[in-house]
């Protein structure tokens, strides 16, 4: 079922059980451990010192196996693990973009706010770990426009709350929201930026998806695809930006060329950030609908035994998997991503001499897998990749560690990574006083070599009928029937 905006969705999610309703929360840390309680997604409203109908809709990413495609424009029957990876990789192949409509009005237009009236502090913005301010994200999408190419970028990237008109934004090394911003501080001219913070899971997915922009493909043309209609957007006033008509939240501004404002630490997947200085958006106008809704992700724990500790990011997979495929790779037979991103499983059915070594290198260098990647591994096809204790298993069982591993110098990073920062290497890089950052990984080959004799490597299994046929003459006596 289609749907043209985040209310149209919320409603249908609530139509299949996925929404929780909580009035009176406070914004400051409790939102977030509310949502840490529950798998499902949490809509937020009566916030002490706020209007009601100031609400927040948290946890927008959880449960998307359920609520994406259950309430989007394509069904499947897979819920987890390697056939949804398989299933989504396999949908990715009929990608068509859909080129966004222009309209000329639209419900984010419903309140309008310029220059010394822009309050950003007239919402509800959650404050989600102790020791960090508060921040808009990362539930909602940044707008930039390439001054070489003319395509539209979207991408979602930290912005922290400096004041009512002003909020901090920081884009990886790498990304495409960063290479635009370095482009416009090369010409010394202001690059204009609009923030989207009341999204619907289209705008979301095609936002934090990694495109390879094939062709000028925008993510707006994306999520045209993935909602089944276009998105109608409206041109911002002060920056000629498309803007989502039908957004909860909006706000155009500028990044003036080499100014930065201190701000963090924040609290990221790979710990706690240092505070550094990064650009600042000067919000030069406001948008919003009656009784707005500011999407948030908040209440995650990503070390174990958090709810975050190895989910299997099945979207991620899915698009190394088809990249790869273009690649050239053949046999593979899962991918799957843990650790937002730092870890990728490969499984292949192995063909030839070099044929497992040539997965990992591919799936660690791909523009889907190579961002912030730590660690992949490649498994022979009996081992499902979504498993985690499979794979372990393999890379104990089936690895010499001299032949297995092969370390991978000066790759694509962030300085959310960890690493040393002494090995940082001290070039001029853009914007960033961080200057130019690189990583190494580690691929390891947990596939059982061509040449061994399987005669003598074979795996050691018990005789499941004979193992069936125990267990209902004995099941009874040990109280497994």
């Amino acid at each position: 079922m289609a749907y043209k905006d985040l209310r149209e969705w919320i409603n249908q999610v609530d139509e299949i059980g996925g929404l929780h309703r909580v009035e009176g929360a406070e914004w400051d840390l409790e939102a977030a451990l509310i949502c840490n309680i529950t798998p499902d997604m949490v809509l937020f409203d009566r916030f002490p010192g706020y209007p009601q109908g100031y609400r927040v809709l948290a946890s927008l990413v959880k449960e998307r196996a359920k609520t994406f495609f259950i309430t989007g424009s394509w069904q499947c029957e897979h819920t987890q693990g390697t056939p949804l990876t398989r299933a989504w990789k396999d949908r990715l192949k009929t990608f068509k973009p859909v080129p966004p409509r222009e309209v000329s009005d639209g419900p984010i237009m419903e309140n309008v706010f310029f220059g010394k009236d822009v309050d950003l502090l007239r919402f509800p913005i959650p404050r989600r770990y102790e020791g960090e301010p508060r921040y808009i994200g990362t539930g909602h999408t940044v707008i930039m426009r390439d001054p070489d190419t003319d395509r539209v970028n979207l991408g979602t990237y930290r912005m922290q709350l400096h004041d009512k008109s002003t909020a901090g934004i920081h884009s990886s090394e790498g990304k495409d929201g960063r290479i635009i911003m370095d482009k416009y501080n090369k010409m010394n001219k202001p690059c204009p930026v609009v923030t989207v913070v009341g999204i619907d899971p289209g705008l979301f997915h095609a936002s934090t998806t990694h495109l390879t922009h094939g062709d000028g493909v925008s993510e707006l043309d994306y999520a045209g695809w993935l909602k089944g209609q276009p998105e109608e957007v409206i041109m911002g006033r002060m920056t000629g930006l498309p803007i989502p008509s039908h957004a909860e939240i909006a706000f155009e501004g500028e990044i003036l060329p080499g100014e930065k404002r201190l701000e963090g630490p924040f609290a990221e997947w790979s710990g706690w950030s240092q505070e550094k200085e990064f650009p600042v958006v000067r919000v030069t106008a406001l948008y919003h609908r009656d009784d707005p809704i500011l999407t948030f992700c908040m209440g995650s724990e990503f070390r174990p035994p958090g709810k975050e500790e190895l989910a299997v990011l099945w979207q991620q997979g899915a698009l190394v998997w088809l990249q790869m495929e273009l690649a050239g790779v053949r046999e593979i037979q899962g991918v799957a991503a843990f650790c937002k991103g730092r870890l990728i499983v490969v499984s292949i059915k192995n063909l030839y001499a070099g044929h497992s070594r040539q997965a990992g290198l591919i799936a660690s260098q791909c523009h889907a897998g190579a961002y912030g990647l730590a660690y992949v591994i490649v498994v022979d096809a009996d081992i499902d990749p979504a498993n985690i204790k499979d794979v372990l298993w393999a890379v104990a069982c089936r690895t010499e560690p001299k032949r297995a591993v092969q370390i991978l110098e000066e790759c694509w990073a962030s300085h959310l990574t960890m690493q040393d920062p002494a090995g940082v290497q001290k070039t001029d890089y853009g914007m960033d006083a961080l200057k130019a950052t690189y990583m190494s990984k580690a691929v390891i080959d947990a596939c059982r070599p061509i040449e061994w004799d399987t005669s003598w490597h074979a795996d050691v299994y018990l005789n499941p009928q004979l193992k069936q046929k125990v267990m209902d003459k004995w099941g009874p006596v040990l109280g497994k029937a």
